[in-house]
């Protein structure tokens, strides 16, 4: 790193502090990989930092485990005396958010949530079980993500992921994409405006690319049959749970065609 790089950087830093058009150069910024290009042909984004080792300590995960399934057949006590020591209102959810930290591929930090695959080509919605199945067929591993019922965790590569969406949609064909108002005054798909920059729908770019994967949608024998019987993603426990609505600044209730909270003027009276 050559000195007069480092001055420059350090004269940029010290005037962002007077300056509010500029930006300080020791701000992380996120750019292009140099390398590689996604599903639509462009360059990848590059982010972080990111965590990815693992997010749980299974023998703490597992014990916690053994522990409410023996308490569960002791009216939610542990009969040895251990933890936990009181009826849990919260046991059953427990277990189910547990069992499905343990089921969890531990060496892929990241998912794909397959609503967003499916609506970023206009698709029906895919099955998920025919997903992760069409994944085992192609010879990947596969598992859901503990806090999302609609995730999906793998060690497919992303061009795999994407042929299953494609394979998918051969036999499902996508819903139309509403034109914009650009191709509705009669320029066709694709046409270059006035910068230049192309109107290529991505949908388009994803779905015309060659598969270069087998896919396989048929679900083997037993599939998933060996997992344990646990309430996954538990829904609220009762109608209206959770936080309400955001406060706007201002009671909308009525109560005899009047406000409820009447709010004080803004006008000062003239003495």
């Amino acid at each position: 790193m050559s000195t007069q790089w480092q001055q420059k950087n350090s004269e940029q830093a010290e005037g962002s502090t007077t300056d509010k058009k500029s930006r300080p150069s020791n701000v992380y910024r996120n750019g292009r990989a140099p390398t590689g290009e996604c599903e639509t042909g462009s360059a990848y984004k590059m982010a972080g930092p990111l965590w990815t080792g693992p997010l749980h300590d299974m023998d703490v995960v597992n014990d916690a485990i053994g522990r409410l399934e023996v308490a569960q057949t002791n009216n939610g006590v542990n009969p040895s005396g251990g933890t936990p020591m009181h009826p849990l209102h919260t046991a059953t959810t427990l277990h189910g958010l547990l069992i499905s930290v343990s089921e969890e591929l531990p060496d892929t930090p990241l998912y794909h949530l397959l609503p967003t695959l499916c609506k970023t080509v206009n698709s029906p919605a895919i099955p998920m079980k025919m997903f992760k199945a069409a994944l085992v067929n192609a010879g990947y591993r596969v598992s859901a993500y503990h806090k999302e019922p609609q995730a999906i965790k793998t060690d497919a590569p992303n061009h795999v992921v994407w042929d299953i969406v494609r394979a998918y949609c051969k036999e499902h064909p996508p819903h139309k994409k509403k034109e914009s108002k650009k191709h509705r005054v009669g320029e066709e798909q694709g046409s270059q405006s006035s910068n230049h920059q192309s109107y290529v729908d991505i949908a388009s770019k994803i779905l015309s690319k060659e598969m270069s994967t087998n896919v396989d949608f048929t679900i083997p024998k037993g599939f998933e049959k060996d997992r344990k019987k646990a309430k996954r993603w538990a829904h609220n426990p009762e109608p209206n749970w959770g936080p309400k609505a955001a406060a706007s600044g201002k009671n909308k209730r009525k109560q005899d065609g009047k406000s409820a909270v009447e709010e004080p003027s803004t006008k000062q009276s003239k003495s």
